[in-house]
Parts: structure tokens; sequence; C-alpha cells
């Protein structure tokens, strides 16, 4: 490891310096300048498919998304407002029921051809109706899609089956990345193993274990963007991404810090860098999926056993010393619209003060559901390991039998294809923190392959239904509570901790300057630039 982490080493201080020593005090914010190659660390594993459509992964998106572009997008200043991308412009009926785009006309493809409404058409069916051999995990989250038209070139138009809140978040999702249809016409496989998209940086390369590479798409359609000459993504450990930033190898990374990790690198490098975000929960909730399918797990007795054993509050403080996921909430973001208070979310199963209580009436269901000796297999992300021991500590107190199996990303995901698991780590969309959005994961199993619970509840569905046409905001947000307190009853997947990121960063970087609630907001990398060094 070290001999790997000294090579990378070299390589990327030359990209995040360009050629110029770190200014040691953050140069004022003016106008950007092009120039520079960003270097940042990939900690989550290798992506298992190149596919969008087909991955929740930010192993797959946080390399993926500058090489392509979406329909829309959500804004990062004003989450979660709507903002275009391909699409310059828009127009909602009256009963909002259609909504029509017109699309920028100056897109091209990193291949040359020009693409049209044709290109997202193509690549929106793709993900509501997959057609054979193609995965897509959209699709249960764009079933209201009655159709899609393409009068012209240049304006495409949407037609919902019913009105919906959250219409333009779901066509702004950042995992419906845009293809091109005649390349998908000829190979529909294109998508699983080709990068070839309309984003602001054209693909160099992929080294497996080593990086990922991109450079400058100079036909990009944003004017003036992107403002780097390119950038690298280095596949490495968690422990290796922190370390190149406390030795300033790179700009930032992708995962939060831990206090103790924010004071060794502040002080490590003092006024070359600069702490942002943290102050609020983001989008990212981590969970275990349980396996509905397998018969012990039928039964929601043994599954709310299972959430009753988690000492949520007893374990945030030690978890906020190794991991930025240390925030306990329910099923919507705590802090947003939808959240509970700490004494309301106390009421819920699984969230109670009284550990010894909640485990003895864990005890008791399992008894009842006649599984005192359970055993159960769980699939892990090793780059999460430290939550499958967590787990398995906990369950053993309701005398569970933990085999805990922390694998590598691709492992993980053939896994979740197969549903060899009891329970499996997951976590729903993160890109924004509407109920319609979290929560669409639990949508029937049926017809959304992200539902790893493998799952369907006609209950849930007319909940989940009478939530999303409800424009009243009051009586939305009792039927938003009222779905949450019905999930957690059934304990379909048992949470763990929201995400809480502090980022310690390059003092020379521009527009990553936000606490930003999501994860996936600025990942395509369009609007970063390098400030020049002092007297540059």
């Amino acid at each position: 490891m070290k001999t790997f982490t000294f090579q990378v080493a070299s390589a990327a201080v030359l990209a995040v310096c360009a050629s110029a020593p770190l200014q040691a005090q953050p140069v004022a914010a003016g106008s950007p300048v092009r120039g520079g190659t960003l270097a940042v660390p990939i900690h989550v594993g290798e992506p298992s498919t190149y596919d969008c459509h087909a991955t929740n992964s930010p192993a797959v998106m946080w390399r993926i998304a500058p090489h392509y572009s979406t329909l829309l997008k959500i804004d990062p200043d004003q989450f979660p407002r709507v903002v275009g991308d391909l699409a310059k412009s828009w127009t909602v009926s009256p009963d909002q029921l259609e909504y029509r785009f017109t699309l920028n006309s100056n897109v091209k493809f990193h291949d040359g051809s020009v693409m049209t409404s044709a290109d997202v058409k193509a690549s929106f069916d793709r993900m509501r109706n997959p057609p054979p051999g193609v995965v897509s995990l959209r699709q249960g989250m764009l079933s209201g899609i009655q159709s899609i038209e393409t009068p012209d070139d240049h304006t495409i138009v949407f037609r919902f089956g019913h009105a919906s809140t959250t219409s333009l978040q779901l066509l702004a999702m950042p995992y419906a990345c845009i293809y091109s249809a005649k390349l998908m016409a000829s190979d529909p496989s294109y998508p699983f193993k080709r990068v070839m998209g309309t984003g602001p940086f054209r693909f160099v390369r992929h080294t497996p274990g080593a990086d990922w590479v991109g450079e400058r798409f100079e036909g990009y359609f944003g004017a003036g963007k992107p403002y780097l000459d390119g950038f690298r993504m280095l596949s490495i450990s968690p422990v290796a991404a922190t370390n190149t930033l406390l030795a300033g190898q790179v700009a930032y990374t992708m995962s939060g810090l831990t206090p103790p990790e924010v004071k060794r690198v502040l002080e490590a490098r003092g006024d070359s860098v600069v702490l942002r975000g943290g102050n609020n929960a983001t989008t990212f909730l981590p969970w275990f999926a349980i396996n509905n399918q397998r018969d012990g797990l039928k039964d929601e007795r043994v599954r709310r056993a299972l959430n009753l054993a988690l000492d949520r509050w007893g374990a945030s403080k030690a978890m906020e010393q190794i991991t930025p996921m240390f925030k306990v909430g329910g099923l919507v973001r705590p802090g947003s619209t939808f959240a509970r208070s700490d004494a309301e979310l106390a009421k819920l199963p699984g969230f109670g003060h009284d550990i010894e209580a909640a485990r003895k009436e864990a005890r008791r269901l399992l008894a009842a559901a006649g599984k005192t000796d359970l055993k159960l297999t769980v699939v892990n992300n090793r780059a999460f390991s430290y939550f499958g021991v967590y787990v398995a500590d906990q369950l053993s107190k309701i005398g569970v039998t933990v085999d805990h199996q922390a694998l590598a990303t691709p492992q993980v995901a053939a896994r979740r294809v197969s549903g060899d698991y009891d329970l499996i780590f997951d976590s729903p969309a993160e890109y924004s923190d509407d109920p319609s959005i979290q929560l669409s994961y639990f949508e029937p199993f049926s017809t959304n392959r992200a539902n790893l619970a493998r799952f369907g509840d006609v209950k849930f569905v007319e909940m989940f239904n009478a939530q999303q046409r409800d424009f009243n905001p009051a009586s939305r947000l009792k039927r938003v509570r009222e779905l949450e307190s019905y999930l957690l009853e059934k304990s379909y997947v048992m949470p763990l901790f929201w995400q809480s990121r502090k980022r310690v960063m390059d003092s020379r970087l521009r527009g990553l300057e936000g606490d930003y609630p999501s994860n996936y907001v600025k990942i395509d990398l369009a609007d970063l630039w390098i400030a020049p060094a002092a007297g540059k």
C-alpha cells in the first residue's frame, strides 16, 4: 500500500497544484479561470457497471456523472429546486399532467453526433420500460409517466397519468443519464460497457484498482464550461483517501471526515485548506434491507425484532468518531420539512430510549414467531464494514447469530441481483429529501428492482400514492408521517444513521463552497475551478 500511495501521490500532487505550489492563504473569490486537473479519491470500491440506469451506487455515479447530461438537475444552492440541464425551459399544463421541455439546440455527444429529443425519449423509455436483458432501477420511480412524445428535435413532452408533487424532481434524478439512441439501437448494452455522453468531460480511461480519468469536452453545450482541463479519480481505500488529503495529494475526498480526522488534516495543512459542511444531515441514509423472500423474514414480528435490537441513540456518539453517518433519524431526512422531533421519533419502533425494554420485546417477538435460534447472512460493502460489525453485535443481544460478509462493490452488486442474502447494505435514492423520492424505494419489487427488501405491499402503494398526489402541505405532512410509521412497523429495512458530511478542501478549489444536503449535487464537476496561486 505504501508503494501504491507514493506513486499516486506524485501524479496527484502535480494534478491538483497545476504546476504551482499551494497557496497558504485562500485567494479572493473571482471569475472562474480555466486550467488544472482535479484529483479526488473514490473510497467506495470499483464500479460494477458503467450504466447509470442500472445503479444506485456512488461507486458508479461519482465516476460516470461528469461524462453525461440529464434533462433536469437539482439546484445545489436552492435545494431541492429543479433547474435545467439539457432542458433550457419548460411549461406545465394547468392540470399538471403535461410537461413540455425545450432542449438546448447546441448539444453534441462526445463522438460528434448531435443530440436530439429522440435521445432523451429513448433514454427515459429504456428506464421506464427496459428491454429484455437490460436492468433498470428506475422503472418504479417513472411508472407514473403515461407517454413521451417528440414533436420536433428540440421539444419533448412527458404526459403523466396523475398529478404529483414531485414530477419535476423525478425527471431530475442524477441516474437519468441521456444516452445515444443510435448507439442503443445498434447495441442495447452499450451503456453497460462504454462511456459516451454529452457531459462536460470526455472519458479517457478506467484502470481498475488505479484510476478513472476524464478530459475537458471542448464541444460541451454549457457556455465556457467546464473550467478544469480534466479530472483523475483515484481508486483507493477509505483510510488511504484520508491520508492523501492529509498529505495534500488531493483536493478533497467524497467521504465526510470524522472529528479526529478533521483535526488531523487541519493541523497538518493549516491555511492551505478550509472546512466545509457538516451543519446538517444529508440525504444519505444507509440501511440493511431485509429480504422478505426468505422464510424466516417473511414474518413481520421477526423483522420488527431485528429493528428493536438496535440501540441507535446509544451508538450515535460512538459512530460519530468513526464515520460521518451518525445522526439518528427516521425514514425522512432530519431537519427537513417532513422530519419528526426527537421526542416524536422515540415513539416509533426501534427508536425508543429504553433499549432493555426494546430488546425484551424483540426476544418476545422472536419466541412468538418460533425463531429463537435465528441465523442471518448479512452482505455488506467492505467500505462500510463497521456497520456490519455494529449490527452483528446488536443482534447478538437478542440471540440472533450473524454471518457478516464484507465484500467488494461488484460482489455486493451480484448478490443484490441474485437475492442471495438475508440482510444487505443499501440506501434509498439520495438526491432529494422529498418522501416521493426517498420512499419510492419501497414500491413493489415486481416493477422496482431497487427494492432489495424484495416485497410488494398494497397498503403501502395506496398510502404512497395518496401523499404523492396531495398538494396541501398540512395534510400531506400528516400522510407522510402515517406512511413512515407504517413502514417502521413493518420493518422492511433496518435504518442505521443519517450522514452529516464535514469536508476539508484545498483552499484554492472553487465551486464547492456550500453545505450541500446531497452527495449527488455538483458531481458532474462542470462548475469547479482551481484559483491561481498568488502571483500567477
